[in-house]
């Protein structure tokens, strides 16, 4: 069914559907994703773009899951990474995004060394929602230069979490980082706001 045709629901409305689901997995979060496209003017409070690096804006936590809603300028990238074992499911009400997963073929934790090649790669699109695979989680998220439009997406995590592994393809390493957000229910951080705008 085109996503037209589709009754589309508000942010609000979304959060208290997901907070209703029995458990978050991933057969149930999947088809509440595709039958609950959300409608975009409803994300105006936690949209904030950057044009030093895409943002990450919490809209929802408990301690089952959190909602995020990442904006990104055009050709905007994010480092490729993990999600710590947790689940993730990814939305895009607003534009569309290009998902590399990649294969971890080899790691030396002590030397925080390793090697990737990347696998599959598929649209995220406002029809088209997506998880990440448990079985490659390693994976990096583009906003094409080529397709000349910002975006923003929903990210679904559960359970939340707070440092992710990033690997570099070039210098064979990967190490921990904290996560930030740069806005929080719809209210800009101090340390993470510089230069940001709706």
């Amino acid at each position: 069914m085109a996503q037209e045709a589709m009754a589309m629901v508000g942010i609000d409305e979304f959060v208290e559907g997901l907070k209703r689901l029995p458990q978050m997995k991933s057969e149930a979060v999947n088809a509440y994703l595709k039958a609950n496209p959300v409608k975009p003017e409803t994300l105006k409070p936690y949209l904030f773009f950057s044009p030093a690096n895409y943002t990450r804006n919490l809209i929802f936590k408990n301690e089952l899951f959190e909602l995020l809603a990442l904006c990104w300028e055009v050709g905007q990238v994010s480092r490729i990474h993990n999600h710590r074992d947790q689940q993730c499911w990814m939305a895009v009400p607003i534009g569309k995004l290009k998902a590399q997963n990649f294969r971890v073929l080899d790691r030396d934790a002590k030397k925080c060394t390793c090697r990737l090649e990347p696998t599959s790669s598929f649209l995220i699109t406002p029809a088209s929602p997506a998880e990440v695979d448990q079985d490659e989680p390693v994976h990096q998220v583009l906003n094409l230069a080529e397709w000349n439009e910002p975006a923003a997406s929903l990210h679904i995590y559960a359970r939340p979490f707070n440092t992710c592994e990033v690997y570099s393809l070039e210098n064979g390493t990967y190490g921990d980082v904290p996560l930030y957000c740069t806005s929080e229910y719809g209210k800009v951080c101090r340390e993470e706001g510089a230069n940001v705008r709706r």
